[in-house]
């Protein structure tokens, strides 16, 4: 097999690059691995590499996209794969090392956080094993795409969004303490993140929300880095979660909070569960929106998400 490497360096605050130099390419050289290895150069560039990999590949059959990175550059691989094969019925298999600062679909799928053993369950993988992802259409800019873990409108988006722009991000980054630029954010949007109206459309089914503060479309229970935001959900069920926190104030937020830790948050009044093979939801205001990690910018939604399915060459099972 051929792996056909995907690395940031940049991710988890440079830590991919540690990964990379001291555990990945000294454990491929040493089994005589057959690879080749590009490095993301900006923003973006994960979806057009791994584009060009599989449409100048001779041997689609014998070639596995390996991601060394965060969630955001496997959501970009998945993309470009998906372009690259666009108008037929073959899927390259993705593999992944985590090595970003989140890392959550490897906990929503189990595989471990250790580089090493995270390449034996990709290089001693038989057989690639098929997950559920989401499907995504955005009917206002008329856009379509793919994701691993989740699409986000309103308070995780913002976070990102607030990260993303703040001054000393690169002083943290540079330093490795990325999480404080995160921490930072994450304060401040609490106190500045208004509620907004939200419409949720399930078949024929539709709920109107006038305080909607966080709503999450998930393909598995993590986010924001281990918050088990909808711990039923399984990259296996053949359905995705929405859940739709309403903001009222300080104190319920604070409750919810609480409630959260112990994984009891679904019960609360002011959260909204849903489950289904597609899912609506649309804004009415201009809003934050996020999906696995990557800003979608300040602007009204009306997204249309479903279930769909990708081949990953990756054997959770090898402990």
């Amino acid at each position: 097999m051929h792996f056909a490497i995907i690395l940031n360096e940049f991710a988890g605050s440079g830590n991919a690059q540690n990964v990379w130099e001291k555990q990945i390419k000294p454990e491929l050289e040493k089994g005589q691995v057959d690879y080749q290895v590009k490095s993301t150069q900006h923003p973006g560039h994960a979806e057009y590499l791994a584009e060009q990999y599989i449409k100048y590949s001779t041997d689609h059959e014998h070639i596995v996209i390996l991601v060394i990175g965060g969630d955001g550059t496997l959501h970009q691989a998945l993309n470009g794969s998906m372009k690259a094969t666009e108008g037929t019925n073959e899927k390259i298999p993705l593999a992944y090392i985590p090595a970003g600062s989140g890392n959550d679909f490897a906990r929503g799928i189990k595989m471990s956080a250790k580089p090493l053993i995270a390449l034996r369950q990709v290089l001693d993988c038989q057989k690639p094993n098929t997950i559920d992802i989401g499907n995504f259409s955005e009917n206002i800019k008329n856009e379509t795409g793919y994701f691993i873990n989740n699409i986000g409108i309103g308070f995780d988006a913002a976070i990102v969004s607030r990260t993303n722009a703040s001054a000393h991000k690169k002083s943290f980054n540079k330093f490795h303490v990325g999480s404080l630029s995160y921490m930072a954010s994450i304060i401040s949007v609490l106190y500045n993140q208004e509620p907004f109206q939200l419409m949720v459309r399930i078949g024929q089914h539709r709920d109107l929300y006038q305080n909607a503060f966080l709503v999450t479309t998930s393909n598995h229970p993590y986010f924001g880095g281990g918050v088990r935001i909808l711990p039923n959900a399984n990259v296996h069920s053949g359905e995705l979660e929405l859940i739709v926190i309403e903001r009222k104030n300080w104190l319920i937020l604070l409750w919810l909070g609480i409630l959260l830790l112990f994984k009891r948050h679904l019960r609360s009044h002011w959260v909204h569960y849903y489950k289904a093979k597609e899912i609506q939801v649309t804004t009415t205001s201009l809003e934050f929106g996020q999906i696995d990690g990557e800003e979608l910018g300040n602007r009204f939604y009306d997204l249309q998400m479903k279930i769909s399915k990708y081949p990953f060459w990756i054997d959770t099972s090898i402990k």
